[in-house]
């Protein structure tokens, strides 16, 4: 809008008379049509808010009815199952599984396959082995004490720069010929006396790991030895290279175990194969190497009566760590895990796993997990163990007081939106839903066993004689008077829910739904009907007021113009009266 200067030659403010007579207009013609689209923007936010609490009651209706179409999962069907003696057997139950006792006793426990190396695959040691190549990288310089006679000796060694020989040397000369150590044929080393005297090896004082890498731990007539043979193989070195310390060095090529490929190059080390082996799950092994027996070691991460597949291609690595020999399997190498033996209801059950599924028992629904063999022996002398099986009812209460909750809402912003002072003020077809869905919760199911009303189960208006001012609407859920129903005939309580247990007369629930769905349909139903029609009244309530604001702003600039001409008008009179004065 263009500045204005009103009055200049009258000296009247009439821009102030303009602006009250437009405001004037503004209030008679606009703010009505405003009013109007304010209360129909309510309707539509209150038919929103409806259309998704009336979606909440469809999914808690749904929990029970979706059973029989096979899109839930069976909340009726779910079970508790308790041990009489869970160190021995547990047990997990999924939908179908009848209540009542299952014996079990377990005569033997499923265990992993483990296949060792069946040699030695490292260089013996020799008295010109390097103290600081033996113990795969572990060995530590230092002080090393023995005793003769409870008389101790101490010797310096030098890790970088000692042999095994030089040790031995210095053992010797500390002791002054009391002793005889040295380094057998067969890559033990032996300390002995040389005349008889009690030996004995190893101080707190030691800043050395001498003791523990050679193993001195085997006491002979004369002495202490190694209880184990020493190497000078190294893990975290490659298996094809000569600093490996491999009796015979690893070929390049492709290994696999339990049917996965695993690749040596030139730049594999033991330490790297294992560490591929060990992240790969499909390979169903764990690998280590032992370095005190100095064997390859892998074990089944499944149990079972299973060999562990060993195969090779280009490479000589199997047959190095002494699992494989001519391209079978070593003799002795693998020691096969065993079978699960159990006795499940008088039925003698073989599994591969201490876990026991139907499918194996052919018990619908249950899972058992052996934990202990039941031979009655110790303490407990267990000799079979009972699991009982029982109705869990907690996801049945639960999905129950979500449908309680979802309904009382439903029929709360119903009763809200379709007062005197509602946004839906007395709508017709609301109020016939609600109607419907009370008359519903108090509906008699025919032929349906003990109960025919949801108020016999627990699910009703409260109990008689409290104030019930909301007892048209609301519903309570006493959970006790559910147990009892449950207690005395549960099928009866399916039935009475949703009829499609029995394929009769439809349960309580699914005629619910029928009422919420039909509401809800997207195509016809009551929500799409009512916010389509409120829609357009929207859009056609500010077409108004954009035409009833284009008609102001022409008042406006009509009343500006007469104001204007009346003006110059007063002016032209004022100049004329100056004149005749004059």
């Amino acid at each position: 809008m263009s500045i204005q200067f009103s009055g200049l030659g009258s000296g009247l403010d009439y821009s102030s008379w303009i602006e009250q007579l437009v405001a004037a207009k503004q209030t008679s013609s606009v703010t009505p049509l405003e009013t109007k689209l304010k209360e129909l923007q309510n309707q539509s936010s209150a038919l929103s808010t409806l259309k998704t609490t009336f979606g909440e009651l469809q999914s808690a209706l749904k929990t029970f009815t979706d059973v029989m179409t096979g899109t839930s999962n069976d909340i009726w069907g779910k079970t508790n199952v308790t041990s009489s003696a869970d160190k021995y057997v547990t047990a997990t139950s999924t939908s179908g599984l009848a209540t009542g006792d299952i014996k079990v006793s377990v005569e033997q426990l499923a265990t992993n396959t483990v296949a060792q190396g069946t040699i030695n695959p490292g260089k013996l040691i020799t008295s010109d082995t390097k103290y600081s190549e033996v113990g795969n990288n572990q060995s530590k310089g230092g002080t090393f004490s023995f005793y003769v006679d409870n008389k101790r000796y101490e010797i310096e060694i030098d890790k970088t720069n000692d042999t095994l020989g030089d040790i031995a040397n210095k053992i010797n000369d500390a002791a002054g010929g009391k002793v005889d150590a040295k380094i057998n044929d067969d890559g033990t080393f032996e300390i002995s006396a040389t005349n008889g005297e009690k030996i004995s090896v190893g101080a707190f004082s030691d800043t050395s790991n001498f003791a523990s890498i050679m193993k001195l731990t085997e006491t002979t007539d004369t002495g202490v030895k190694s209880a184990y043979v020493q190497t000078s193989f190294l893990t975290n070195k490659p298996l094809t290279s000569e600093t490996s310390g491999l009796s015979e060095l690893v070929s390049e090529g492709t290994i696999s175990i339990n049917g996965v490929d695993f690749e040596i190059t030139s730049s594999t080390s033991l330490q790297d194969l294992i560490n591929k082996i060990n992240s790969t799950e499909e390979a169903k092994v764990s690998a280590k190497y032992d370095t005190l027996t100095n064997k390859l070691v892998f074990t089944s991460t499944e149990t079972g009566e299973f060999n562990i597949s060993l195969e090779a291609e280009g490479t000589n690595f199997f047959d190095v760590f002494g699992l494989t020999k001519d391209g079978a399997l070593a003799e002795g190498s693998q020691t096969l895990g065993q079978n699960a033996i159990l006795n499940v209801n008088g039925n003698k059950i073989v599994s591969s796993s201490n876990t026991v599924t139907s499918e194996t028992t052919g018990i619908n629904g249950l899972t058992i997990n052996a934990l202990k063999v039941t031979d009655g022996s110790g303490e407990d002398k267990v000799s079979e163990v009972t699991l009982n099986a029982q109705s869990d009812l907690t996801d049945v209460k639960n999905a129950l007081k979500t449908f309680v909750d979802a309904y009382n809402k439903v029929t709360e912003q119903i009763t809200s939106a379709t007062a005197q002072d509602g946004y839906l003020e007395m709508d017709v077809n609301l109020r016939g839903i609600k109607d419907q869905l009370r008359n519903l919760t108090n509906t008699i199911v025919g032929e349906n066993g003990a109960f025919g009303m949801l108020s016999q189960i627990g699910i009703s208006t409260g109990d008689a004689g409290l104030d019930v001012s909301n007892s048209a609407t609301t519903l309570v859920f006493d959970e006790e008077a559910f147990d009892e129903a449950w207690a005395k005939d549960s099928q009866s309580v399916k039935n009475l829910i949703s009829g499609g247990y029995t394929g009769n007369d439809k349960g309580v629930f699914d005629q619910m739904l029928a009422k919420v769905e039909s509401a809800l349909d997207p195509t016809s139903g009551m929500f799409v009907t009512k916010s389509d029609s409120v829609s357009r009244l929207i859009s056609l309530q500010e077409d108004r007021i954009t035409k009833a604001y284009e008609n102001l702003d022409s008042y406006e600039a009509q009343l500006t113009k007469q104001f204007q001409y009346m003006d110059e008008m007063i002016s032209k009179l004022q100049q004329q009266y100056s004149s005749f004065l004059s």
